[in-house]
C-alpha cells in the first residue's frame, strides 16, 4: 500500500479540501459571526437568515422571545436582531434579560420596528442599531457589519 505524507512549507497555504472551497487569491477569509434572529413573521425571519448567511454569518431564527432567552442563556451570539413586536410576548423581554444578565450584549443589538419614532431615547441609547420597517437588505448588512466590530468601536445611532 503506497500513501504519501504532506507537511506544509511555512509561508504556503494548505490545500483545500473537498467540503472547503479556497477563496480566491487576493481574497482574505472572513469570520464567521453567531447571529439570533427574532422575528415572527417567517418571511422577514428567512429573507434575515439569507441575507446574513450571504454575508458569512451562522444564524439561527426564532419567532418566540422566550425561545431566544433560552437560547442567549446557552449560546454566545455576536449579534441579536430583535422584532419588539411579537404576538402573545414582547421583544422588551428580551431586552429586560440581557440588560440584567448579559449588559453587554445589548450594543450588539438590533432592534427592528415599524414604528422607531415611538421608541424613546434611553431606549435608543442601550442598543447598536434601530432597523425601520421596511428595511434595505444594504442597511441590514451594514448594520449588521457594524455591530459585530471590536466592542472598543461604540455603534452609532442610525
Amino acid at each position: 500500500m503506497l500513501f504519501a505524507v504532506r507537511i506544509p512549507v511555512p509561508g504556503e497555504l494548505p490545500e483545500s479540501g473537498p467540503d472547503e472551497a479556497a477563496p480566491p487569491s487576493g481574497v482574505e477569509r472572513r469570520r464567521s459571526f453567531r447571529a439570533l434572529v427574532v422575528e415572527d413573521d417567517e418571511a422577514i425571519l428567512m429573507l434575515v437568515r439569507r441575507v446574513l448567511e450571504r454575508e458569512h454569518f451562522s444564524v439561527e431564527g426564532t419567532p418566540s422571545s422566550s425561545e431566544a432567552i433560552q437560547l442567549l442563556k446557552t449560546v454566545a451570539y455576536e449579534l441579536l436582531i430583535l422584532d419588539l413586536k411579537l404576538p402573545h410576548e414582547r421583544g422588551e423581554d428580551v431586552m429586560d434579560f440581557l440588560e440584567a444578565v448579559q449588559p453587554r450584549t445589548l450594543r450588539r443589538v438590533i432592534v427592528m420596528t415599524a414604528s422607531p419614532r415611538q421608541l424613546n431615547c434611553e431606549f435608543l441609547e442601550r442598543v447598536c442599531k434601530i432597523l425601520a420597517k421596511p428595511f434595505d437588505i444594504d442597511e441590514l448588512v451594514l448594520m449588521a457589519r457594524e455591530c459585530v466590530q471590536d466592542e472598543s468601536s461604540a455603534c452609532a445611532q442610525s
